[in-house]
């Protein structure tokens, strides 16, 4: 098993990113919000490759909701694999809401290990190239995540201050 923590900054108060990351994972997975279907992909170099070459899998992600005592903000066990055998690792971990310093913004932060495939060539695998493709399907989850997030929150806004304006010409 080899470890990854990765996280990015979410443009989107932190009071709402309980609200924020349940909307985006019914959008994606069943009505609960607990569980998605994404694909998550990479592009990635090779060494002695002139071109970065594309890995693109089928990828389920499963997203549960932990309850912690004193939780002021949730917390999330991750669990991702290909849906089609094939070389690709799988991961479990955590997804935390962390605060930042700014009240209108949070971090979203991903820790956890993966298994690289394969077993013995899967370690070799892991040395050249796996755990780079094990880093970017963490930063492109996570990207998916905030950018829906930050779509979703600006969408809002709008429209707030689009009836704050109707009310105010009124």
């Amino acid at each position: 098993m080899a470890k990854i923590r990765q996280n990015t900054e979410v443009h989107c108060p932190l009071f709402q990113a309980s609200d924020r990351l349940a909307e985006v994972f019914r959008a994606h997975g069943n009505a609960e919000g607990d569980s998605a279907h994404l694909t998550l992909w990479v592009d990635a170099s090779i060494p002695g490759m002139p071109t970065p070459i594309r890995l693109e899998r089928s990828v389920i992600v499963t997203i549960e909701r932990l309850h912690l005592v004193g939780e002021m903000v949730p917390t999330y066990t991750v669990r991702w694999g290909p849906t089609e055998p094939g070389p690709f690792p799988t991961f479990t971990g955590t997804l935390h809401v962390d605060a930042d310093d700014d009240y209108d913004t949070f971090s979203l932060r991903l820790d956890g290990a993966y298994e690289p495939p394969l077993g013995l060539i899967g370690a070799a695998f892991d040395g050249i190239i796996g755990g780079r493709i094990a880093a970017m399907c963490s930063r492109n989850l996570l990207s998916l995540i905030a950018g829906e997030i930050e779509a979703n929150y600006a969408k809002d806004e709008a429209e707030k201050s689009k009836q704050r304006e109707e009310l105010s010409s009124a």
